[in-house]
């Protein structure tokens, strides 16, 4: 995708993360040799925390096409199929209902660019050894009504084991992943797992807009095997 962006141009390419943090994203395309060594790029992060939007600010001072904003992600002003890569990295999972899950990644994909790429991640954290200790009951947090609660909505214990905090997360399996994606205006390229102990932390789901050449085309279905790809 970046090849064929920037082929034969200095255009940078476009980068818009979505649920930025610390900017930790930003850093890893700015310090990536086979990355920022070749292809030049303009990055817009945005969050809702003012903490990790001031760290984040912190650590990339001094580079000018690096912007961080505080704002929330559903509702923040940006323009429809503007940029070239739309990352949704570590979002999902602190996003209570599949209404407001739906509703971020249906805002992210609006803002992919023909021949432009979404990426997004969804955590797998209940097969992981190192959170079965952490999951806890639902009659912890009474104010909570259970019969609101969805499949692969969890209670985790968070920090220290006397800090006593707590932490709404919810696990995305494949067929929800199926339901989140159906009706977007993008064409999926891959799923799979990666990250973490035997890579399987993080589920990916990587979709395409196609470019406008294409328009004719179905969207928003996966190719059939055998189908050519879209460009970028």
């Amino acid at each position: 995708m970046v090849q064929t962006r920037t082929a034969g141009t200095r255009t940078p390419l476009r980068v818009l993360d979505l649920g930025c943090g610390n900017g930790r994203f930003a850093l890893f395309l700015e310090r990536n040799p086979g990355f920022a060594g070749h292809w030049p790029f303009d990055y817009d992060g945005i969050d809702l925390s003012d903490e990790l939007i001031e760290h984040a600010r912190s650590a990339c001072a001094g580079r000018r096409h690096i912007r961080f904003q505080i704002d929330d992600i559903e509702n923040c002003l940006l323009d429809d199929a503007t940029y070239d890569l739309v990352a949704l990295f570590g979002i999902l999972h602190h996003l209570p209902g599949f209404e407001s899950r739906r509703r971020a990644l249906q805002r992210a994909a609006s803002t992919v660019a023909p021949g432009g790429l979404l990426a997004v991640t969804c955590w797998q954290f209940t097969g992981d050894p190192r959170f079965k200790g952490r999951q806890l009951d639902w009659s912890q947090e009474p104010a909570v009504d259970r019969e609101q609660l969805e499949p692969g909505d969890h209670l985790l214990r968070w920090g220290p084991a006397d800090s006593g905090a707590r932490r709404y997360c919810h696990e995305i399996n494949e067929r929800e992943v199926g339901r989140l994606v159906d009706g977007l205006p993008l064409v999926e390229l891959s799923r799979y797992r990666a990250d973490g102990p035997g890579d399987r932390q993080n589920l990916y789901w990587l979709g395409a807009r196609r470019l406008r050449r294409d328009r004719g085309r179905d969207e928003g279905s996966r190719p059939r095997p055998g189908t050519p790809t879209p460009t970028g």
